[in-house]
């Protein structure tokens, strides 16, 4: 990815506005950080389908319609 890193306490100070929990704030840093579902479910001992689902949760909090808009909440600097 051709992305700057994102570091775990500015994703933190973003993160926390949309009200997540810490399930939710634990696999959007995750995700922000390149890892695939499939891996995100074995770090986790869950299904894929349950991280699908929490990141419909996720998307729907940050009003973001998916992935890659997410991501973008997090390397925008304005």
């Amino acid at each position: 990815m051709n992305d700057p890193k994102i570091g775990k306490a500015s994703y933190l100070k973003t993160a926390r506005k949309f009200g997540l929990t810490k399930r939710e704030l634990e696999l959007g840093f995750l995700k922000v950080s390149g890892f695939s579902n499939r891996r995100i479910a074995y770090m986790f001992g869950i299904s894929e389908q349950t991280v699908k689902n929490h990141f419909t949760h996720i998307y729907e909090k940050a009003w973001v319609p998916g992935r890659k808009e997410f991501r973008e909440l997090f390397t925008n600097k304005d």
